[in-house]
This record gives structure tokens, sequence and C-alpha cells, in this order.
């Protein structure tokens, strides 16, 4: 039942990371097939496509320009051989390779889906490595997670908000241009 349920609700996906009986890790983002279709064709527009293969490649192309897993802070980690299986619930997969051995920063970026309204995906690791705990991504933390493994636990990583007078300097500039324009026009009124 919830298959059912999931596989018609554009706005949920998995990411599901896992390794395979032969030691293959596998990637794989599973959703409705509306919610591929909506985000291929908000970027590419109603009737791009033919046919399920050409569909199938803007999918794909649409995920690696959309997804990206970062391992250890600086390890951008490639995918192999994606593939795309159409139906109600619509999955994506492809093998991770480059993996490396020690995992001490897990950086997981997904907006495939950012433009369906409320879209989220719920992030889970199968790996013995990995964090046990399900993670949502989601407009409110820009459809990514940073962990970072801390005494033997999986922590998320907040970003430090910086504050910064510099956001403001673009009002300021403009102010300066006003009051300069005031008094212009003020002194040229003056003259005449």
């Amino acid at each position: 039942m919830s298959n059912t349920l999931f596989a018609h609700q554009p706005d949920a996906s998995n990411i599901i990371i896992s390794k395979t009986d032969n030691g293959q890790v596998i990637l794989q983002i599973t959703s409705s097939l509306t919610a591929f279709q909506q985000e291929v064709n908000f970027i590419n527009g109603e009737g791009y496509y033919k046919t399920p293969e050409e569909f199938r490649n803007l999918v794909i192309k649409h995920f690696k320009n959309r997804f990206s897993l970062i391992i250890n802070k600086n390890d951008t980690i490639k995918f192999k051989n994606p593939k795309v299986f159409l139906g109600h619930e619509t999955k994506l997969v492809a093998e991770i390779i480059g993996l490396p051995e020690a995992i001490k920063n897990i950086q997981i970026k997904n907006t495939i889906f950012k433009d369906i309204y409320l879209s989220q995906s719920m992030v889970i690791f199968l790996l013995s490595q990995f964090p046990t705990s399900k993670y949502s991504l989601n407009v409110d933390n820009k459809y990514q997670i940073n962990l970072s493994l801390k005494d033997g636990n999986w922590e998320k990583v907040i970003a430090k908000k910086t504050s910064s007078y510099l956001k403001y300097a673009g009002y300021f500039a403009s102010l300066l241009v006003l009051l300069a324009m005031f008094f212009v026009f003020r002194k040229k009124n003056k003259l005449n």
C-alpha cells in the first residue's frame, strides 16, 4: 500500500545508497513518474521528448546537472551507467565509483525535484560506514545535507551565518545617489 501511495506523490522521493551482493555500491533515486515528468517538462518544455528513450536520456541529464555526492570535503563521487526504470514508481539507478575507504564527511545535494512545490527527499544509507539515520532534503536546507563523523557519531554540520555589512553596500550606494540627486535638483530650483 505504501509503494502505491508513494508512486503517486510527486513531492516525495527517496535516495538510497546501498551495496549489492557482488559488492557494487549503488545509488537509487525513487519517485513518481509524474515527478520526473514535471521536472523534465519544466526544464525543457512540454512535448520536448517523443519516446521513452528520449525521456530517459533527459532524466539522466537532469540527474547529472542536479545531484552531487562529495565525500571527505573534496572527493566528488562519480556515477557509472545511470539507468532509468519507468513505471508509476520510477527509479534512477547508478553505480557509485571512487568511494574512499575512510569516510569522515558526507555532503549530498539533490535539486532534481526542487521545482516541485514542497518537495522533499529522504536519504537512507545502507552501508556499514555510513549513518544509520534518515535525513530529509527540502527547501529549508536548500536540498542538501552535510554530515561529519565526530567521536563515532554522525552529526549534521550547520553552516555558520556570517554577518557582513557588505550585503548593505548596494542600499547605501543607492541612498547616496538619491541624496546627491536631491541636492542637485534642489540647487537648480533655487537658482531658477
